[in-house]
């Protein structure tokens, strides 16, 4: 019966398209949990948000300021909620000059910053990021480096660098400038953060 279409496909014949039978389905066992619900969840269903999955196409290069809507209303996104392990996350996706982007933002907490993901496919961070800034019309200095975001995937993703790692480019040796090791931001000579 190999290449055979039955069930709900008569079309091909001429005739009208059959109707699916109807299957009984169970309920769920009585201690299962809602199938998002990872620990000690006797359900045999882990579900996971379709964010998961984007993420693990995309790798994060920058965090840029709250709030997301503004970056959103600039570019006309469509953004989406799903969630991982610290809640609720919007997103929107989206090409810029043939790269591919996310930006992702937790709905719980505004200050966390707005993750600024990359396609794994492509190479070029730093012209990908200047691209971004660029057509978001914000100053490129607002940029944070991925330590500051809050996905708790990208702890698994970068080791943590020198300051002055030979070879670093300028964007990142500017990004690691900005910040002390203990979280803060330095002050440029000016005032600014």
């Amino acid at each position: 019966m190999s290449g055979h279409i039955t069930a709900g496909d008569e079309a091909a014949g001429g005739g009208p398209p059959r109707r699916w039978e109807p299957v009984a389905v169970p309920p769920p066992e009585l201690d299962w949990c809602p199938a998002p619900g990872y620990q000690g969840n006797p359900n045999p269903a882990v579900q996971y948000g379709i964010w998961d999955s984007i993420a693990l196409s995309h790798r994060p290069i920058g965090v840029l300021p709250p709030p997301m809507k503004a970056y959103a209303d600039r570019l006309m996104l469509v953004v989406e909620r799903s969630w991982e392990d610290l809640g609720d996350v919007e997103v929107a996706s989206f090409r810029l000059v043939r790269r591919f982007f996310v930006l992702s933002q937790f709905t719980d907490v505004e200050d966390t910053g707005v993750t600024v993901w990359l396609d794994r496919r492509h190479t070029d961070d730093e012209a990908s990021l200047a691209l971004l800034v660029e057509t978001l019309g914000i100053p490129g200095d607002c940029v944070r480096d991925i330590s500051w975001c809050p996905h708790p995937v990208v702890r698994s993703m970068a080791p943590p660098q020198p300051e002055d790692r030979p070879g670093s480019s300028g964007w990142t040796r500017f990004l690691r400038r900005r910040r002390r090791p203990s979280g803060e931001l330095t002050q440029s000579p000016a005032g600014g953060g």
